[in-house]
């Protein structure tokens, strides 16, 4: 639904989603290149001993971020109108998206470690991890890519004033916020 809101209004709704861009495309895309990279190091590399760090870095910046977004999103609401606040909520929605895809990432090294343990063959142990480490990519990789296509269509939604419908039942609209329709509405009977 289209709301009639100011132009300063829709920037601050585009932040969330600018932000949210910025840490899909920077920092997520480096954590899987560093998961990536990692794996197919061999252990006597001197790199080797960086390749927990290309992990880790990327994925504190990253949650660091998503973190200070929930923060955000919780004190907006007070702060801001109801279309600033409704574009951070949506971004906190999406960010869900990504920490279930960190959970499952984590679950299958996880179990690529225990089941590395379970090995006797030295060969076999590391094989079980990285093939599980190679595997755990995938659900970040899927739901990366179809945040980056929602978050880069709700920069676009912000700034054209409009909020998704599933996003309305959830957290309604003052009833003193004119939709774009009804704003119209009144330029047309006076055109007549």
């Amino acid at each position: 639904m289209f709301f009639q809101v100011d132009e300063p209004t829709r920037r601050r709704a585009k932040s969330p989603h600018e932000l949210a861009m910025v840490n899909l495309l920077l920092f997520n895309l480096l954590l899987l290149i560093g998961l990536l990279a990692g794996s197919f190091l061999p252990q006597d590399s001197a790199l080797a001993h960086y390749k927990a760090l290309g992990v880790i870095v990327p994925l504190v910046i990253s949650l660091a971020i998503v973190a200070y977004t929930f923060a955000r999103a919780g004190r907006v609401d007070a702060v801001s109108s109801w279309f600033v606040a409704a574009h951070w909520r949506l971004t906190t929605a999406r960010y869900k998206i990504l920490l279930i895809s960190y959970v499952a990432g984590a679950a299958l090294i996880g179990l690529g470690w225990l089941l590395s343990l379970t090995q006797t063959v030295h060969g076999m142990q590391e094989l079980m991890f990285i093939a599980l480490q190679r595997v755990a990519i995938a659900p970040i990789l899927i739901a990366l890519m179809v945040l980056i296509m929602l978050e880069s269509g709700s920069i676009y939604q912000a700034g054209r004033g409009e909020v998704p419908d599933g996003l309305l039942k959830r957290l309604p609209p003052p009833a003193d916020l004119p939709t774009r329709e009804e704003a119209e509405l009144p330029e047309t009977d006076s055109a007549r």
